[in-house]
């Protein structure tokens, strides 16, 4: 069923990834940021996955390392909708990172309803912009 479908959203909070999720471990952390938008992968790449990445990199603060949409209903005539985009993010420091990653989001113009999700101490944070 295609409503059921995540495409390409990665491995973000699963915890079986051999890299840190956790907050203030050492080594990367990895984040997911939940855009309610309904984008199509191209567009999605050009407005967020790109500049994003620009800035992380730039930075030394890490990288954007996947994305994918999440399919909605089908529309009447049978075409997929997407109900919402995601981004994976590895952030090289969470402490630096964070903020610069939220700063990106808003420049670029993520809806308010934004979520950024990530581990601490073993919890499942989310956080808006």
């Amino acid at each position: 069923m295609l409503s059921l479908l995540i495409v390409g959203i990665g491995i973000a909070l699963t915890g079986s990834e051999s890299r840190s999720t956790e907050a203030g471990a050492q080594g990367p952390v990895d984040v997911f940021v939940r855009i309610p938008e309904a984008i199509w992968p191209v567009a999605r790449g050009e407005k967020y996955e790109d500049p994003i990445d620009a800035a992380l990199r730039g930075a030394g603060l890490g990288e954007v390392t996947g994305g994918g949409s999440q399919l909605g209903p089908s529309a009447p005539d049978g075409t997929p909708t997407i109900e919402w985009v995601g981004i994976d993010v590895e952030l090289s420091e969470l402490e630096r990172g964070l903020p610069l990653l939220k700063r990106e989001l808003r420049r670029i113009g993520a809806p308010a309803e934004t979520a950024i999700e990530s581990r601490r101490g073993g919890t499942q944070v989310s956080e808006g912009l």
